[in-house]
């Protein structure tokens, strides 16, 4: 007779003797992998008897399972004093276990690509609105990481890099079913692109910038994106602090905001409330920048208002 057809015969009568006896019978495996962080008699064994105690006695805790990649072995002592432990007696059960149990514990890999799409989602999000063009040039993190199987979740935290364009460190988080397994440093390049303005020739210092002396190109980004110019508009009242070489982007070091209303001067002030705007003839009695506060005298009507400067020669109040 077959080996394996007879143990299943003496097993099925062992069954049926323990039955009648009022018993339940245990039968543990000599290797088992469990995917709990707890190990339980019923993830290890073969419990048959009553429905109820089969209940109980699958929950009989045997301590905590192996971290991924490593064994744990459990002995027959073990075993029949947690047994024990949670309610049963001797004479209760049947328990057929080898002297050791080896338990492994089910796992999963963490691959590269998957650190690599966790990152590449969060850079795809963070520079849409700024529309630029980000890919990872580097990334240096754990090949084929082993965690717990379940639900995985990989966490970085951006929240301390001060510049994107230059390589920098990013903590990440692997969680499992809601909880922190494991936390690792990733080292991050990316290659980011934008439309940004470039000098359209050689623009000398105190240069007041003008629509004419710049063009948007597409250019490798390595400063923060606030550090440069892109549109046409955020030129006004811009006055050079250092020479542009033509080709060469316009960036927030080589300019300051310049006075563009002076005290004395003639201004235009619109009034606006709504939709309702008025124009007005004013003199300026002090000196501002774009976006400065400076006091206006209407000279229709005397009065001294307070007004946001807007451009050269325009003021703006507001109702």
């Amino acid at each position: 007779m077959n080996k394996s057809i007879a143990v299943v015969i003496l097993f099925i009568l062992s069954v049926i003797s323990a039955v009648a006896e009022n018993r339940s019978i245990i039968r543990v495996s000599a290797e088992t992998t469990v995917e709990n962080d707890v190990v339980s008699l019923g993830n290890i064994s073969q419990i048959a008897g009553e429905t109820q105690k089969i209940e109980r006695l699958k929950m009989v805790s045997l301590g905590y399972a192996p971290n991924v990649g490593s064994l744990r072995e459990i002995n027959r002592q073990q075993i029949a004093l947690a047994i024990s432990a949670a309610g049963f007696s001797e004479s209760e059960i049947v328990l057929e276990a080898p002297a050791k149990t080896l338990i492994r514990r089910a796992g999963q890999t963490v691959s590269q690509n998957q650190f690599r799409e966790a990152i590449e989602s969060f850079l795809s999000g963070k520079f849409s609105n700024d529309k630029i063009a980000a890919q990872i040039l580097r990334l240096d993190v754990p090949e084929d990481l082993q965690v717990p199987k379940g639900t995985l979740e990989i966490r970085p935290n951006f929240s301390m890099v001060q510049n994107f364009f230059q390589p920098f460190s990013v903590p990440v988080e692997i969680r499992v079913d809601g909880k922190v397994f494991r936390r690792i440093s990733a080292n991050v390049e990316i290659e980011a692109f934008a439309e940004v303005l470039v000098a359209a020739r050689d623009l000398t210092v105190n240069l007041k910038i003008k629509a004419s002396d710049v063009r948007l190109e597409r250019r490798r980004i390595v400063k923060q994106i606030t550090g440069y110019l892109r549109e046409m508009d955020s030129l006004r009242g811009l006055m050079l602090i250092k020479t542009v070489a033509g080709g060469t982007e316009i960036t927030s070091d080589s300019f300051i905001s310049g006075v563009v209303i002076k005290n004395g001067d003639p201004v235009r002030v619109e009034a606006q409330s709504g939709k309702l705007k008025i124009i007005i003839t004013g003199e300026a009695r002090a000196s501002g920048k774009i976006g400065d506060r400076i006091a206006v005298k209407n000279l229709q009507s005397g009065t001294i208002l307070q007004a946001v400067v807007v451009d050269e020669g325009l003021v703006r109040v507001l109702f």
